[in-house]
Parts: C-alpha cells; sequence; structure tokens
C-alpha cells in the first residue's frame, strides 16, 4: 500500500506529493523509534500506558482509512487533477501505520540473544540476518509495487489504490473493534465477539488479500504493455517506448517473484518455526512401594529426560528431570508452569529447554526454582546414585493435569 500511495503521489503532485508522502512516512518512523524509546526508559512504568495508546492509535488508523476509502470511492477526476485533501489523508494513513508498526519490529531486535545465551553465536548471527532480510523483503515489494501502479493510467490507478486502501480499512477495522472493546468503549456484544474471533483467527487474511490485489495489478500492467501503440516520429522513440514497456513487465515480475517471497514467508517459513515439536515418549522407572527410583547414570547426559506417573485418579502427572551444566546438581520439576500451565516443555537443539507455549528458553541452572516459566519444582533426595520420589508428592499436583 505504501508503494502504492506514493505512485499515487507522483503522478497527483508531482514532487510535492512525493514529499508530502515521505515527510509523513518520516514523522511516523520517528514517533515509532521514539515509543520504542519511551518503552525502553520504564518498560514496567510506560507498558500499560502504552498498550492502551497502541489501541488507540489502531482506532485513529481505521478511522483515517476509512476517510482515505471514502474519498477514492467518491472520486471524479483523474488523479492529476485532484486537490491536495485525499493526498494528506493517505500521508496521515502512512505515518500512523508506520509509527504504529515501528516500534515492534525494533523491538526484535532486543530478541536476537535469548536468556541465557551468549550474544555472540551463530543463532543470533541467524536471527539478525532474518531480521535484515524481513525488512529488506518489505521495501522490495514497497518499491515494485511503486513502479508497476506508475505505469498504471489516473483511473486505472486510481482503481487499485482505493482497493488497497479499502483492505486496509478493513484489516485495522477488525482490529479497531477489538481495540475499542477492551478499552471498555464499546460492550462485548455478540457482534463484537464475532469480530474479535474472526480477528484472531485469519491475521493473514488481508495479507493474501493484498498480494492478490498485486496479482490482478501487474497482470493488468503485463497485459497491456506488450506492444506500443500509436505513431512514433522515428525508430529512436519507438525503441525508447519498447524499452519503457520492457521495464513495466519486468517490474511486474520482480512485484510477483517478492509477493511470492512474502507467502513463503508467511506460510511455509512461519509454520516451520512455529510448529510444535513432536512429543517425547516418557522413559520408564522403578517404582516400589510408592517410590519412583531413577538411576542418576539415566540422565547424567545433560539432555532433558521426561517421565510420567498415572496416578489412582487416572490422570498423568508429567514430570522432567535435567543434569545441570554446572557441577553435579541435577533440576527436577513438573512438565508444566505457573504462567502457561501444562504447554510442557521441549528440548531445541543441545542446549536449549524451552516453553511450548511462549517460546521462553530455560536457564537449566534455573530448573528446580520457583518463579517465571519455570518448571513448578516438587519435593525428591538424590542418594545412592539414585533420585527418589514419592509419589504422593506427585499426586498432589494431579490437579494441574486435569
Amino acid at each position: 500500500m505504501t508503494g502504492i500511495i506514493l505512485s499515487f503521489a507522483a503522478q497527483a503532485e508531482g514532487k510535492a506529493g512525493r514529499r508530502i508522502v515521505w515527510a509523513g512516512a518520516a514523522c511516523g518512523f520517528l514517533l515509532g523509534c521514539a515509543l520504542f524509546g519511551v518503552r525502553m526508559w520504564d518498560p514496567k512504568g510506560m507498558n500499560l500506558i502504552l498498550m492502551s495508546f497502541n489501541r488507540w492509535v489502531v482506532v485513529a488508523i481505521a478511522a483515517v482509512a476509512a476517510l482515505s476509502t471514502l474519498f477514492l470511492l467518491t472520486a471524479r477526476r483523474t488523479a492529476r487533477r485532484r486537490g491536495s485533501a485525499d493526498l494528506l489523508l493517505l500521508s496521515a494513513l502512512a505515518a500512523l501505520s508506520l509509527m504504529y508498526l515501528t516500534s515492534p519490529v525494533i523491538q526484535f531486535t532486543q530478541e536476537f540473544v535469548y536468556f541465557g545465551e551468549s550474544g555472540v553465536s551463530t543463532n543470533v548471527l541467524l536471527r539478525a540476518i532474518g531480521f535484515t532480510l524481513g525488512v529488506a523483503l518489505c521495501l522490495l515489494l514497497s518499491l515494485s509495487s511503486f513502479q508497476v501502479h506508475r505505469a498504471l493510467n489516473g483511473r486505472g490507478g486510481l482503481l487499485f489504490l482505493f482497493g488497497s486502501v479499502l483492505l486496509f480499512f478493513l484489516e485495522y477495522g477488525v482490529a479497531a473493534v477489538a481495540a475499542l472493546q477492551r478499552l471498555k468503549a464499546i460492550p462485548l456484544t455478540d457482534f463484537v465477539f464475532k469480530v474479535m474471533i474472526f480477528g484472531d483467527s485469519h491475521k493473514n487474511a488481508f495479507i493474501f488479500a493484498q498480494l492478490a490485489l498485486a496479482l490482478v495489478m501487474l497482470a493488468w500492467v503485463v497485459m497491456t504493455h506488450q506492444k506500443p501503440t500509436g505513431e512514433f516520429a522515428n525508430k529512436a522513440l519507438l525503441r525508447k517506448e519498447k524499452a519503457r514497456l520492457r521495464n513495466c513487465r519486468r517490474w511486474s515480475w520482480s512485484l510477483l517473484a517478492w509477493g511470492v517471497a512474502v507467502i513463503f514467508v508467511v506460510v511455509v517459513l512461519h509454520y516451520l518455526d512455529t510448529r510444535p515439536p513432536a512429543e517425547v515418549t516418557p522413559e520408564g522407572y522403578a517404582l516400589e512401594n510408592g517410590i519412583i527410583t531413577i538411576p542418576l547414570e539415566q540422565v547424567s547426559d545433560g539432555h532433558l529426560h521426561k517421565f510420567s506417573y498415572k496416578t489412582p485418579n487416572g490422570y498423568e502427572v508429567r514430570f522432567l528431570v535435567v543434569k545441570k551444566p554446572i557441577g553435579t546438581a541435577y533440576g527436577l520439576g513438573l512438565d508444566a508452569c505457573e504462567i502457561c500451565g501444562i504447554a510442557g516443555y521441549y528440548e531445541r537443539g543441545e542446549e536449549e529447554i524451552v516453553c511450548r507455549r511462549c517460546d521462553v528458553v530455560m536457564n537449566k541452572n534455573t530448573i528446580g526454582f520457583h518463579g517465571g516459566c519455570n518448571p513448578i519444582p516438587f519435593p525428591y533426595e538424590i542418594r545412592e546414585s539414585n533420585i527418589f520420589i514419592n509419589v504422593k508428592d506427585l499426586e498432589a499436583n494431579e490437579k494441574r493435569f486435569r
């Protein structure tokens, strides 16, 4: 949408129009950076304030997008002859959007290094490269949209701008309904609840809709820019026109390539990154007179070991054992935590123990202690090269696994 807005500005007002949109985008980016700075300055004190502020920003984006859509819908003249009212609205839309999105995008840079992880590692480098490529992909998609949209005439360009802004309004309109409800500005009716459910269940629907619109736009440009039309005073002008048409087609294929890349990232890579790992089969142990016995040699390799005990009431209480990297201590805890419930944990790579729900990486040295997203500890005893667990201590926690 940003690329199409810039193209519309260039066609409607020339350099002055581009400057208006660039000024709005720059202001939005700087305000987003300022919001990030405020959050970092006082994370706890500003968290609720900024959360409420961001919800109002979502409402403002939806409102400006609605006004922009209305202005474009009632357009009667070509883009070149329109006044600056539309351009100011579109510039405000770009500014608000960038202000809203910049802070969370910069926040990703704070997540390159996980808790307890070295700041100089392959994983950190890969995350930084992924972040850079993600930003680059957005810029390339915007540039291609700008170039393809420029190839359209006034009314054709206005049509696709209207479609893109309309989709943007629908996307943020759904988010605005949820924001207003959470701000207690509107009641939680059946309709509002359905809108909120739709927004949570179809987060990528509007991305795909925008890409579908881009596909129609580039197909239009490819079909209408095959051969030169009209008369040319000389062969040089004909060659120039052929070069222009060829350039338009190439930018169209570029837009297609970056659109496919976006779909690949949003669908394939996101699935591979967020799919839950396969559940580990619980290991065996000895049980006699209500005491579970686990030999230390069975769990001394430093990896995560999972066990399960079935209570008399028929509930499976899962628990974990891991040897800590420092010294000869062992960490034991339930395969559950106070924050994420019974989502459980899994082992990623050679060293990381990760919560299945919130993706937080556990520090192995803190397993066995209360607090945070750590496995919930329970009593046990280590002696004679064995771990001894009283099943009554596990049965006391069976309510967590119901």
